[in-house]
């Protein structure tokens, strides 16, 4: 009997060390707190057209976009070619790869022209029809200067610019 009231006891005073409620109460407080922030950031949204309907004319509208490190960001591509032929997408990548990107792309045309799985691709959007609209969207790298490029065969050396991240 002795035995039994001082494993009771001692189970007793465990709980009561362990403290449980007070404590976990102000974690999980804190993770809700950190969650409704994280739902709460506002995403970053971008438009960049593309414009021209011959290779000679085609390119995006913007050459350089900004946005901060960490942030949401959404960018909608639209197609302002009306020839059927002109088709684009943009892929935002580690700043010095776009060739490399680009020419790797003519292997995944199943996959709008760019392989996701390369560790130089940050990004990258469906491909536009004339008159259409894509969007992709991602977080934002580390501080620094990246690149965009499309990725559609032959496009990468007028369509391309630099991405900010502040």
């Amino acid at each position: 009997m002795k035995k039994q009231i001082m494993l009771l006891f001692s189970t007793a005073t465990l709980f009561a060390a362990c403290g449980g409620s007070g404590e976990k109460a102000t974690s999980t407080e804190s993770a809700s707190k950190d969650q409704t922030e994280a739902t709460s950031v506002a995403t970053t949204e971008l438009t960049i057209n593309v414009v021209g309907n011959t290779m000679d004319e085609m390119s995006y509208d913007t050459k350089e976009l900004k946005v901060k490190a960490g942030a949401k960001v959404k960018v909608n591509l639209t197609n302002k070619a009306t020839d059927a032929a002109m088709q684009h997408n943009i892929v935002f990548v580690k700043q010095g790869t776009e060739k490399d990107v680009a020419m790797e792309g003519l292997n995944f045309a199943s996959t709008n022209y760019f392989n996701s799985a390369n560790v130089n691709v940050i990004a990258g959007s469906a491909i536009a029809t004339p008159g259409k609209t894509v969007s992709v969207e991602f977080t934002a790298p580390a501080a620094g200067t990246y690149g965009f490029v499309c990725t559609f065969p032959g496009h990468f050396m007028k369509m391309n610019g630099v991405l900010i991240v502040e």
